[in-house]
């Protein structure tokens, strides 16, 4: 008799060295290979990624975010879906899976992490470029779904700039004239380096070239993990073949709440407890804990 776990989603991640984590507080990134080690599995998770842009996940509930809609949105255009996790049980097993859990829990210094969001990205032949940073209280497990190099886009980081000084306060309003250090226009820019342009700027860097930028190499299986505070984006998928699917895990620690002074964005103010401000763990799941707790609703998201 097969056992109800043996079709779940596996990884296997090799332990966390002192040296690792002595890279990642240098550079703000590391790159581990093969922790999806099951290429049949990899496959289907690729198949189900794609699916879930048509509709095709089986919870029947639909995505908190999603860029591209078939049948109205270009072919070459960037597609996003974010938090899959609550729509398709095999997602959501790779996603709350407890050993990617513990993985950023190590790298975080924390006793619990909590899933702020998940993106699937696909990027088609020939899309759009973007670069950004998010926060330092985030880290984000980046898995390639099929191989990823410079040559269809990949990820790139700008190594040591979770290290820079935080940018001020975009004024959208533009009251006071100021810079803005943010893309805005995230899936289509007209100026992708835009916002990286103006951190440098405020950085004391004087171009670019001043820079080392680490683009991620892995096979299918793979993954990078990334400081939230690190530049990092992708330029367009110069392949006229290979395109690149991949899911990022934002995860934040276990015992994060909502700012009392800041206001959230739509897609996480839309979770927001009316006087309160508790993360719910039915919308941001705690996937691994050092006393080995875990939120109850995952035993649900990942049944079918």
């Amino acid at each position: 008799m097969n056992n109800e776990n043996d079709d779940l989603i596996k990884c296997e991640i090799r332990e966390i060295t002192k040296q690792d984590k002595e890279f990642y507080e240098n550079n703000g990134y590391l790159v581990l290979d093969n922790i999806l080690p099951n290429k049949e599995q990899v496959e289907k998770l690729l198949k189900r990624a794609k699916d879930c842009f048509n509709n095709g996940f089986d919870k029947g509930i639909v995505p908190d975010e999603v860029s591209w809609r078939p049948g109205l949105s270009l072919d070459d255009k960037t597609r996003e879906m974010v938090n899959s996790w609550k729509t398709d049980s095999l997602m959501a097993q790779l996603i709350l899976n407890q050993d990617i859990g513990k993985l950023a829990c190590d790298l975080l210094d924390c006793n619990s992490v909590l899933i702020a969001q998940d993106d699937i990205f696909w990027k088609p032949v020939n899309d759009y470029p973007y670069f950004e940073c998010m926060s330092k209280k985030v880290l984000t497990v980046w898995i390639a779904l099929t191989d990823v190099s410079k040559e269809n886009g990949t990820v790139e980081f700008i190594e040591g700039s979770h290290k820079w000084n935080d940018l001020p306060p975009i004024d959208n309003n533009n009251n006071n004239n100021s810079e803005s250090y943010s893309n805005n226009e995230f899936h289509a820019p007209v100026d992708y380096l835009k916002g990286l342009e103006g951190a440098i700027k405020y950085n004391g860097f004087k171009s670019i070239d001043e820079l080392t930028i680490h683009p991620v190499t892995v096979k299918a299986g793979g993954c990078s993990i990334h400081h939230g505070k690190l530049w990092h984006g992708s330029n367009s998928n110069p392949s006229s073949f290979k395109e690149r699917v991949s899911v990022a895990i934002h995860f934040a620690p276990g015992d994060s709440v909502f700012s009392d002074t800041v206001k959230p964005c739509f897609s996480f103010g839309r979770y927001k407890i009316y006087g309160s401000n508790k993360l719910e763990e039915s919308f941001y799941p705690i996937t691994f804990s050092k006393t080995s707790y875990k939120s109850p609703i995952i035993i649900d998201a990942v049944k079918k």
